[in-house]
């Protein structure tokens, strides 16, 4: 099941029968149209997003939803060009739909499509793959409404299938950028150097000062051997509940400090 959405600028519709809202990321700069009720695009987007710094090539967006991701990537990277896999029939619209009304739609093809049964054509094609898979455990609480199920938790997928995929997509040398719960960051770094990916990056992302990590940036190349790297990580949250100053930053449209040891200049 594969199908590659084209709408022209002039002659875009929204999906029928679902509750959306409008709302922004980036500062107001990106648009997302989104559904009332399930999975709902939130910061994990704009952090992941920022985990990038390519200044041209392709990019793939694994279990896109909406777009928030690839969307803001566009955005904020105006070279480069964006593919989004998506299975929900309804994502797929609503992120062409806001692909077109960002005016990136010419930037970002979206494909619907099973992560484990992606087109050839994109088999080691992206100069950089990112995703935020479903990363909650399978044995936890299911959330009731079906969307936001898939979301956390996945339909007949596990994290080593989401894995399997970006590496099979990435060119060899390549970047992939997965965003995660912190207590599965460990797993997910040994099913990518188990998959031959290496040069591991990883970025905590603390909700407040002086609490726990909630999630981790998991940044590998493929095909590359080399020790990984521990970064500083960015504190999201004052512990009045709003955006610490860095954050604030990120959340406009700033990069994370992604940048090996090894490599920096």
């Amino acid at each position: 099941m594969t199908d590659i959405l084209s709408l022209p600028s002039g002659d875009v519709a929204l999906p029928a029968d679902i509750d959306v809202t409008q709302d922004h990321l980036l500062a107001e700069k990106v648009r997302i149209t989104q559904p009332k009720a399930g999975y709902r695009v939130g910061s994990d987007a704009v952090l992941a997003a920022a985990s990038l710094s390519l200044g041209r090539g392709r990019v793939l967006d694994l279990g896109a939803g909406v777009g928030g991701i690839s969307l803001c990537i566009a955005q904020r990277l105006d070279q480069v060009q964006v593919t989004a896999v998506e299975i929900d029939p309804v994502m797929v619209a609503l992120a062409q739909y806001n692909a077109v009304a960002n005016g990136v739609d010419d930037r970002l093809r979206v494909i619907r499509a099973d992560i484990t049964k992606m087109p050839p054509l994109l088999a080691g094609s992206f100069d950089h793959v990112i995703s935020n898979p479903p990363y909650h455990y399978a044995a936890g609480t299911r959330p009731r409404h079906p969307a936001r199920a898939t979301a956390h938790m996945g339909d007949d997928t596990d994290l080593k299938d989401w894995v399997k995929a970006a590496v099979w997509a990435a060119k060899p040398r390549a970047r992939i950028s997965f965003i995660c719960r912190a207590d599965r960051g460990a797993e997910l770094i040994s099913l990518f150097t188990a998959a031959g990916a290496g040069e591991t990056l990883l970025y905590p992302l603390w909700s407040r000062p002086m609490s726990p990590a909630s999630r981790v940036i998991v940044q590998v190349r493929k095909a590359v051997a080399g020790p990984g790297a521990i970064l500083p990580g960015l504190i999201v949250h004052n512990d009045d509940g709003g955006f610490t100053e860095a954050a604030q930053r990120i959340m406009k449209g700033d990069a994370l400090y992604m940048v090996h040891p090894a490599r920096a200049k």
